[in-house]
């Protein structure tokens, strides 16, 4: 095992490579942050024992048994650890108050500086749903658990400003605000649309595909006037159409995550389909805009939401046809710049400066003064 001070623990609710998001993401966050800071990663999965094939370190335990299994990873030397938090995958009801009382004793333990990755905040949803029911006790449990930690990123502008109002007062540093990198590779420079296929990629888990189709169903004449020829389903299988308003469906299949990017690279479109509010959590709009494929939606949005207007960074009904006669590299070029901002390896920067690495000796008495009066 490598010195604690070079090694950030990172926790899971499950380790399934290309099976689950925040898998992947994690994975990709240790694999860079090895290969380009020379920090090296283990994981505490806390709510699955399914084996996988990953190389890195890791046990598997219940959260009452975190500080226990951080201390083995570290050899009882101080360190980091970075919990990757979206509630369902910790607890049933989205709600993890063990996870939370886990991190209250590896903070009054002392010997780890705490980091978490909201991926998710808490559900919403109409008064029949459980989501509708379950919001106020998933907010309780993300402020209890960002105000155990000394740094706090998340994804979305909306999950930045509450936790800005709501769970700051623990943390050492101002809140990152980070947008999802892809987890299918990164394009360091694009190739130009004429270079590209009028293709259209759908990916992701089957039934994200088989949402994608739904809302693909109605776009027809916006993909016909766009000259896409061909629509390429990416994944395992999902009773995907043969073809969309004549537009043949070719089935590719599951690829490996460079090959992925590759084809993405090749491709002049692909379809997310989520709403503005969600795309800055979005993989699968991660993974377009890092190959400057130019993300579809189908829906359109009049404001700027986390930074991404439409027409400018994406297209949808509303701005296809303007976007298109613009010169569609324009919007190749701008979602690739805005992706560039918060890159893998940005990701893995502000770990190894905020959190791995030791903090300075103001930072510590902040900490520590914070801590004494039970903030």
């Amino acid at each position: 095992m490598p010195s604690a001070d070079r090694l950030l623990i990172q926790v899971v609710p499950q380790l399934k490579p290309a099976a689950c998001g925040v898998s992947d993401h994690a994975i990709s966050l240790a694999q860079e942050l090895e290969a380009g800071f020379g920090i090296n990663t283990a994981f505490v999965v806390l709510n699955s024992v399914e084996p996988c094939d990953s190389p890195f370190p890791r046990v598997y335990c219940k959260p009452p048994q975190l500080v226990e299994a951080c201390i083995s990873l570290s050899n009882g030397q101080p360190g980091a650890l970075l919990v990757h938090y979206s509630g369902y995958g910790y607890s049933a009801d989205g709600a993890p108050f063990l996870l939370a009382e886990a991190l209250h004793r590896v903070r009054e333990n002392g010997q780890f500086r705490i980091g978490v990755y909201f991926h998710e905040l808490s559900a919403t949803g109409m008064p029949w749903t459980s989501a509708f029911w379950y919001t106020h006790r998933q907010r309780q449990v993300a402020r209890r658990i960002a105000r155990e930690c000394d740094l706090i990123a998340t994804n979305l502008s909306s999950h930045f400003d509450w936790l800005e109002r709501e769970a700051i007062q623990g943390a050492v540093n101002p809140i990152q605000r980070l947008p999802v990198f892809s987890n299918v590779g990164e394009s360091l420079e694009i190739p130009p649309m004429s270079a590209r296929r009028p293709a259209m990629a759908v990916f992701g888990l089957p039934g994200t595909r088989q949402k994608s189709y739904k809302g693909l169903f109605l776009l027809g004449s916006m993909l016909n006037g766009l000259g896409i020829e061909e629509i390429l389903d990416i994944g395992s299988e999902c009773n995907a159409p043969s073809n969309l308003s004549g537009i043949p469906v070719r089935r590719v299949g599951v690829l490996a995550a460079g090959d992925l990017g590759s084809l993405l690279s090749q491709s002049m479109f692909g379809f997310v389909p989520y709403s503005r509010f969600s795309l800055a959590k979005s993989g699968i709009f991660a993974g377009l805009c890092a190959h400057g494929t130019i993300p579809v939606l189908a829906e359109s949005f009049p404001q700027e939401v986390d930074g991404l207007r439409d027409g400018v960074h994406l297209i949808s009904p509303r701005t296809a046809k303007a976007a298109l006669a613009a010169g569609l590299e324009c919007c190749s070029t701008a979602a690739w710049n805005w992706y560039s901002g918060h890159r893998l390896k940005v990701h893995a920067a502000t770990y190894s400066r905020l959190l791995v690495q030791p903090p300075t000796e103001a930072e510590s008495e902040i900490c520590a003064a914070s801590r004494a009066v039970g903030v």
